[in-house]
């Protein structure tokens, strides 16, 4: 079973990258391949990984199936796919000649001053989650829209403007809230499968007990009068990750996060993230992001 990555964004605002036959140059992949540990890290995103931001893919040509939370999608032009932090997913590419896509991570604290200053985006992005679909499907008039927010976003990056500045902050919320508002979107039937409402709600309960030292194979199985065995094979047909490293690498995301905040200790961190122990926790966290929590929290001590 291939390991879920946890892929940090540059802690910035917000980060745009293009994948297009225009773009290239400029893009993305030229960011990734000058040397062979970079080249390493595009690939990856091919693989089971994680970010602890909100991204949004814009997909613009290819053949692309996506994977996020349990859910495959068969993307088309016109797609957005919101995929929010800590989200396990993954984009399997046929022909990566063909393939175009804009990708849009936007940090936590920009979300919400973009969320404080709009009711209507925060009550947009609610609807949004209600409709159990990573994918957005744009109207061709705003697809248009948000592609020439991007690219002049694009070009002022290109030309040196700086990612903080309030122009481009809120050409970033004009994208937003023309993706969010339910206005901009056509009904969207491009799911591989029909929804598992089963499978959404088992996965709605161990975000709402994530922190619970309790959440256990045994504990899950029986609340959903499934036998351990079966639910445990369920769970990794649909999620392509057994149950265990699911809930460890969510505890371990939400413990970067805490980590990031630098106001508890590490040890109330493991606690508080439902780790049975702080010594389990060591373990976990050395061995997927190859850093003890402790030097991770004086790099972040050193950073600010």
């Amino acid at each position: 079973m291939k390991q879920s990555n946890l892929i940090p964004v540059i802690d910035k605002g917000f980060e745009i990258n293009y994948l297009s036959k225009k773009n290239k140059s400029h893009g993305w992949l030229k960011k990734y391949n000058d040397s062979d540990e970079k080249f390493s890290q595009l690939e990856s995103l091919f693989q089971l990984h994680r970010h602890d931001v909100l991204e949004v893919l814009v997909f613009l040509d290819g053949e692309c199936e996506f994977f996020c939370e349990g859910k495959t999608y068969f993307l088309r032009s016109g797609d957005v796919v919101v995929i929010p932090p800590y989200a396990v997913h993954k984009a399997t590419v046929k022909n990566m000649d063909n393939y175009e896509r804009i990708i849009v991570s936007v940090s936590e604290h920009l979300m919400d001053d973009y969320l404080s200053s709009s009711a209507s985006l925060q009550e947009n992005i609610v609807y949004q989650k209600t409709q159990s679909s990573h994918v957005i499907h744009l109207h061709p008039k705003h697809s248009q829209e948000v592609h020439s927010l991007l690219h002049d976003m694009n070009h002022r990056i290109k030309n040196n403007e700086d990612n903080f500045s309030f122009t481009l902050h809120y050409l970033l919320f004009q994208v937003l809230q023309i993706i969010f508002d339910p206005a901009s979107s056509m009904p969207n039937l491009n799911n591989k499968e029909k929804l598992d409402q089963r499978f959404v709600s088992i996965l709605e309960y161990i975000e709402s007990h994530l922190t619970e030292p309790n959440l256990s194979l045994d504990n899950i199985s029986r609340y959903f009068h499934l036998n351990k065995y079966y639910f445990s094979h369920y769970f990794k047909k649909n999620m392509h990750l057994p149950f265990y490293r699911y809930v460890s690498l969510k505890r371990l995301s939400f413990a970067v996060t805490m980590i990031k905040q630098n106001q508890h200790s590490i040890e109330d961190i493991a606690l508080n993230c439902g780790f049975p122990d702080y010594s389990s926790f060591y373990r976990l966290f050395k061995k997927e992001y190859n850093i003890s929590p402790k030097k991770l929290q004086m790099e972040y001590k050193n950073l600010y």
